[in-house]
């Protein structure tokens, strides 16, 4: 059986932090928008649209990228352009935005289906995969290439780096030993470009304070 897909880092994102089966949440609803929200944006610098220099960034391309999702947070730039730093945008993006743009995604190509329960007074929203098998499998694709010592490609390791910055490898991988982890840091060290890593390092530090807020 041909394995799924890659999908763009944000929607693999999205997969691996949301149970298989049932579609719940691994993550809190503002570090699963700020984990999309730099996913998002790290999609912007793999099409070579948005730059990030020092902590802000950079529109340089406007050119639509035939994406719904990465075309509305670049048109959000391109009107908002030197206005923020790469941590404002975070913040925005994090307020339900990406989460929106990314569930949309997702089920406008049948990934995940919208799920309607009704109560006494309101109804509750939420998305169930479609297929456990390829929610599961950016998950699974990490920790396989991980153990075999197989190089990642940029794409994977922006979801690798997310996926740490968002504290979901304590979820799915797990299973990585010391060696397996040392070989994704040293991939981090060789191949990930400076600007995603910069990327990765601000989302990681925004969820740190978000967490930090939670408990004050």
């Amino acid at each position: 059986m041909a394995s799924p897909p890659q999908l763009p880092p944000a929607d693999d994102l999205y997969l691996t932090a949301h149970d298989t089966i049932r579609g719940s949440s691994l993550l809190s609803p503002a570090t699963l928008g700020l984990g999309l929200g730099a996913a998002l944006l790290g999609e912007l610098m793999l099409w070579r649209r948005v730059d990030l220099v020092e902590t802000e960034l950079v529109v340089i391309d406007e050119r639509p990228t035939g994406d719904a999702a990465t075309t509305a947070v670049l048109e959000q730039l391109r009107r908002e352009a030197g206005q923020h730093g790469v941590r404002n945008w975070l913040a925005y993006l994090s307020t339900g935005i990406a989460t929106d743009l990314v569930e949309r995604r997702l089920a406008r190509v049948g990934l995940i289906k919208r799920q309607e329960k009704r109560g006494l007074f309101s109804t509750k929203v939420s998305f169930v995969p479609a297929d456990s098998m390829t929610a599961g499998w950016p998950a699974t694709r990490i920790r396989t290439k991980v153990s075999r010592d197989e190089n990642l490609d940029v794409a994977d390791l922006l979801l690798a780096g997310l996926i740490l910055a968002t504290g979901l490898d304590q979820h799915v991988l797990a299973t990585l030993n010391a060696r397996d982890r040392a070989r994704l840091f040293e991939q981090f060290r060789r191949f990930f470009p400076a600007m995603l890593q910069q990327l990765v390092a601000q989302a990681e530090a925004a969820v740190g304070d978000a967490v930090m807020a939670r408990r004050a």
